[in-house]
């Protein structure tokens, strides 16, 4: 009687090897995106920008009377309220703690210096603190 032993050996080699090719060719492009997409910064708007340098230029002298600490506490608040009302300002500050500057620099640069004078930090960004 011959032994189906080695034969069984080698048809399971065959099927094991057979199997192996197969998965390895799957590896290619899966259809899946391997890298997450990148964000991209959201734009304020200018009807926002607007809003906000009236923010400022309106509490600038509350903020100058309130002295540099409290003034601080109370800007961090009308920021917050500014950006309840504006998602898009918020997820722009999430993205870029430096386009309060920006934003206000190419706008409303003298009611910036007031509110920076009156905060007594060096720029706005600083004045976000933990927002």
């Amino acid at each position: 009687m011959i032994s189906t032993t080695p034969r069984r050996a080698a048809g399971f080699a065959l099927t094991l090897t057979a199997a192996v090719f197969g998965l390895t060719g799957c590896g290619g492009d899966s259809g899946y995106q391997t890298e997450p997409p990148q964000p991209t910064e959201p734009t304020i708007s200018q009807a926002s920008v607007d809003e906000l340098c009236g923010i400022l230029d309106g509490q600038k002298g509350t903020w100058k009377a309130l002295g540099p600490r409290v003034a601080r506490v109370a800007f961090t608040g009308a920021m917050t309220l500014w950006t309840v009302n504006d998602t898009v300002a918020n997820a722009a500050i999430a993205y870029n703690r430096n386009i309060v500057d920006t934003v206000t620099i190419d706008t409303c640069p003298r009611v910036r210096e007031a509110t920076l004078a009156s905060l007594d930090v060096p720029d706005l960004k600083v004045a976000l603190g933990g927002f």
